[in-house]
């Protein structure tokens, strides 16, 4: 995975129910997508320049080479059950598996200083950040300006709070997130897909993208398993987890219980 600047264009999206719309579709290699789109203009984009552009970033910024990863969040963001905020949750993760400059910011930035229980998050954190990137990464040597940087950083706290995790105009401070039991089985459903359930949850990725504190992870979990919606093992320092549904009956088991 190399870095690029699609946060810039994801931030500069004016809407996100247009993404939730779209990438089922997407997903589904639907014809029809490119007609909506680009011909008809039924998402309003101003020029066909920015529809082609969009169209392109939802290829580049949330399709996984995984098919049966984007299958299943397709048919998540599909579900009537599932609301705004939660589809929102849901982009988050998509698109930090897919984008390793949005998924460094997040682990190393974003929910560092939330875990820490700080106020704010500012720009200049983030271009710290990138500019410390750019030091370790030849292949960024000389490609991105300071206007690039600046920008990358302000795009990347719109999309945030876009994503209802953060809110503020001039200062970005934290919101408080709490994901469901429901939506939590659904990152480690991802998980077990994407064959990480062999490895140390505890110290996974995606364990840091439950909003749950290392301290309260372990009990959450439990009461979960307790469902019998995950399976997990834990021998005191590993973590073992994997999901106990198949993707042909997880939305059902989950969102449209009886």
């Amino acid at each position: 995975m190399r870095y690029n600047t699609d946060i810039n264009i994801i931030g500069s999206i004016p809407d996100y129910h247009l993404i939730y719309k779209a990438l089922p579709m997407l997903y589904d290699k639907d014809d029809n997508l490119n007609k909506i789109l680009v011909t008809d203009n039924e998402f309003n984009l101003r020029t066909e320049k920015s529809r082609k552009r969009f169209l392109s970033v939802l290829g580049s910024a949330f399709v996984n080479k995984d098919d049966s990863v984007n299958k299943f969040i397709g048919s998540l963001l599909r579900e009537k059950a599932v609301d705004d905020k939660t589809k929102a949750i849901i982009i988050f993760w998509v698109f930090s598996i897919n984008n390793q400059l949005f998924s460094e910011l997040n682990n190393n930035v974003f929910l560092k200083y939330y875990y820490q229980g700080r106020a704010e998050l500012s720009s200049n954190d983030v271009v710290a950040y990138i500019k410390d990137v750019i030091s370790r990464s030849p292949e960024l040597k000389d490609k991105w300006s300071e206007i690039t940087i600046k920008t990358i950083a302000s795009k990347y706290l719109t999309v945030l709070k876009k994503l209802n995790l953060l809110e503020g105009t001039r200062k970005k401070t934290f919101c408080f997130v709490r994901v469901s039991d429901e939506l939590i089985v659904c990152l480690i459903h991802i998980y077990s897909l994407l064959n990480q359930q062999g490895s140390n949850f505890l110290e996974h990725d995606f364990s840091k993208w439950l909003f749950v504190s290392q301290e309260s992870l372990l009990e959450r979990l439990k009461k979960i398993g307790k469902k019998d919606w995950i399976k997990m093992n834990y021998t005191g320092t590993s973590l073992r987890v994997e999901s106990a549904f198949d993707t042909n009956n997880i939305i059902d088991g989950l969102f449209r219980r009886s």
